[in-house]
Formats: C-alpha cells, sequence, structure tokens
C-alpha cells in the first residue's frame, strides 16, 4: 500500500462476485488439483477462492507463457441454454471494456463440462483484505483509490457494462 504505483482494478466485470478467499479448513474440495492442464492451455497453480459464482484458479498459459485466472462457472450458470446465450453475449461486450482499472477480460473456455472465463491474473489483494488486514485507510489512500475505481467503472458504463456487484472483495489493489 505504499507505492505510489499501486493500481486499482475492478474485477469480475461480467455477470456476479469474484469468489471469497479460500478458507484453510480440511474440508475445503478443490475441483481441479494444482498441476492438472486444462483444455490442452492452461497449467493450473493455486486455487485463489470460491464463492456463489465459482471458483478462480491462477493458472499459466503454456501458449502464450503469461498467468491468467479461469473463474469456472458453477453449473447452474452454464446449465441453462438462455442463461448461457445471455453470459456470451455481456462476455462480448465486456471484452470491450478496455482500461487501467478494469480487470481484462479474454475468452470463455469448457473443460469437462464445465465453462470457464480466462482473464487478466492480478496479483494483489482485494479492498476487503486490505482493509480487514489494516483497518480504516489514510485519508489520501482512500481517496486514491476512489479515483480509480469511479475511473474504472466509468470506463465500463461507457461501453454499456453494468458490474451488478460492486462491492471491496471484487476491487483488486
Amino acid at each position: 500500500m505504499n507505492s505510489e504505483d499501486d493500481r486499482t482494478l475492478l474485477s469480475s466485470a461480467v455477470t456476479a462476485s469474484a469468489p471469497s478467499p479460500v478458507p484453510s479448513t480440511a474440508s475445503t474440495a478443490i475441483t481441479f488439483a494444482p498441476g492438472s492442464i486444462i483444455a490442452g492451455r492452461y497449467r493450473l497453480v493455486a486455487l485463489l477462492g470460491k464463492g456463489g459464482m465459482g471458483e478462480v484458479y491462477r493458472a499459466d498459459d503454456l501458449t502464450l507463457d503469461q498467468p491468467v485466472a479461469l473463474k469456472f462457472l458453477p453449473s447452474v450458470a452454464t446449465g441453462d441454454e438462455a442463461k448461457l446465450s445471455q453470459f456470451h453475449n455481456e462476455l462480448r461486450v465486456a471484452r470491450q471494456v478496455s482500461h487501467k482499472n478494469v480487470c481484462r477480460l479474454y475468452d470463455l473456455g469448457e473443460a469437462g463440462g464445465r465453462r470457464f472465463l480466462t482473464m487478466e491474473y492480478i496479483d494483489g489483494e482485494d479492498l476487503a483484505s486490505l482493509i480487514r488486514r489494516i483497518g480504516r485507510l489514510p485519508p489520501d489512500k482512500a481517496v486514491q483509490i476512489a479515483r480509480q475505481l469511479c475511473a474504472g467503472v466509468a470506463a465500463a458504463h461507457d461501453r454499456g457494462v453494468l458490474h451488478r456487484d460492486l462491492k471491496p472483495a471484487n476491487v483488486m489493489i
């Protein structure tokens, strides 16, 4: 949080929420193991989180040799053709948003009957975790984050994209 280079990014721009951090309990079932190759292209590195809108993994794109995030959608979101069609349309629009404060969405894929989004991997901490960890933000830092957040939301709105679940857990620092 000390760096002036810190960048606030709005994540999970299409449909709903980003997963919450993975609990450290042994009962958490990981759908895919680290090292798994997905769609012949992505090597999973770690589960980053799970929530109502699926699971997010850190992965390496073996074709482009770059880190990415894979967000696996819950079967309820992909089992209904009408919902899937709506999701495709929202993804097409959201891909047009290009702004330094908005997480880039790349593509939609499928592996083992599960749909997933490929998106920019952001190495950082979400705002909710930061606030839990340090408490109230210093006023100058809060203003800096708010300005970047507003710029990201404005860029999305300029392209007709509505976030639908704007909250601290969906803001990456």
